[in-house]
């Protein structure tokens, strides 16, 4: 899942100029957002950003020889600040974010498919917008090639028949 959370995590920061921030989900809005200081223990980060979750138990297929196919959901959370009455620009910027990761693969991940897309409806001078993706993790850690393969040295090979060779049919037994 570190190659995948890597691949869209540049994705995001190569094609989305108008997101600052983008690291791994924490509940970092949670954390960092509330009217009581002594709730707000995470590291301050600027704003627009985007955190990327891993969502749920993701099903695996196994793909032969140790590799394996993880069926995954990947959300986004997309955070504004915003001091405005009405603040539209979000919604150009949710566009960015969807138009990066709508289609997108890499070398681990099938193309990204759009699922859904949630706003957070009680806020206050942060808005936080959720994206909804699913694709296919191809983890080939496992995968044998991948594997150094050692011998212990030279093996005897023992031999408990007489090989017969007095015509052109070779054949094991008592000589006959």
């Amino acid at each position: 899942m570190k190659q995948a959370y890597i691949d869209i995590r540049t994705r995001i920061e190569d094609e989305c100029p108008s997101i600052k921030w983008v690291r791994l989900f924490n509940n970092q809005f949670e954390r960092s957002n509330n009217d009581e200081p002594e709730q707000n223990d995470e590291q301050a980060f600027p704003y627009p950003c985007a955190f990327i979750e891993f969502i749920g138990d993701n099903e695996q297929i196994s793909a032969g020889a140790g590799s394996k196919r993880l069926n995954v959901d990947v959300r986004i959370h997309i955070g504004f600040e915003s001091y405005a009455f009405e603040d539209l620009e979000m919604f150009d910027i949710v566009q960015e974010v969807m138009t990066a990761l709508e289609g997108y693969k890499s070398t681990f991940l099938s193309p990204l498919t759009y699922l859904a897309q949630r706003m957070d409806y009680n806020h206050n001078n942060v808005y936080i917008y959720e994206l909804e993706f699913n694709t296919i993790f191809e983890d080939d850690s496992n995968y044998f090639d991948n594997k150094l393969v050692t011998s212990a040295g030279p093996h005897t090979l023992l031999l408990n028949k007489d090989l017969d060779i007095d015509n052109i049919v070779i054949r094991t037994g008592d000589g006959t």
